[in-house]
């Protein structure tokens, strides 16, 4: 179940990621934008765009991790490597489309949002080890 979730909410990700793009056969690098311009990073909205693609990679992590079940190092990169492949993906492809902007920070944002999502999971796994467990009675109760 967790592995259907998972992906479902990976397609997620990619289908607001190319949602009313148009595909081109041919890139526009110059349509990069590397540095923000500072009046950019006085908006509201691009501040917005910071908070919207950090969240929206945090429960892709989480997720994954839920289906891998796993506390160890390799499960922990694999989740950071994945998303940082999907957000590298999506860039790409917004390259090759007219009306979209990749930008380097929206990688950025994505990995620090996998990156979040995976030490909420690491903290999540803690407080559920360390909650007591109810221990069944020695004698049953009809």
């Amino acid at each position: 179940m967790q592995l259907i979730l998972w992906i479902l909410y990976g397609v997620l990700i990619l289908a607001s990621g190319i949602y009313g793009s148009d595909f081109v056969g041919h890139s526009h690098w110059d349509y990069v934008i590397w540095i923000p311009p500072l009046d950019e990073i006085q908006t509201f909205q691009f501040w917005l765009d910071i908070v919207v693609n950090v969240t929206l990679y945090a429960p892709f992590a989480f997720l994954f991790l839920q289906y891998r079940n796993s506390t160890h190092r390799s499960a922990l990169v694999t989740a950071v490597l994945l998303g940082l492949l999907l957000s590298c993906a999506v860039e790409l492809y917004q390259v090759y489309s007219h009306n979209r902007r990749p930008s380097p920070l929206d990688i950025a944002c994505n990995l620090s949002g996998t990156i979040i999502g995976t030490l909420l999971w690491k903290a999540w796994r803690r407080s559920a080890r360390q909650t007591p467990q109810l221990k069944a009675p020695a004698i049953p109760i009809p």
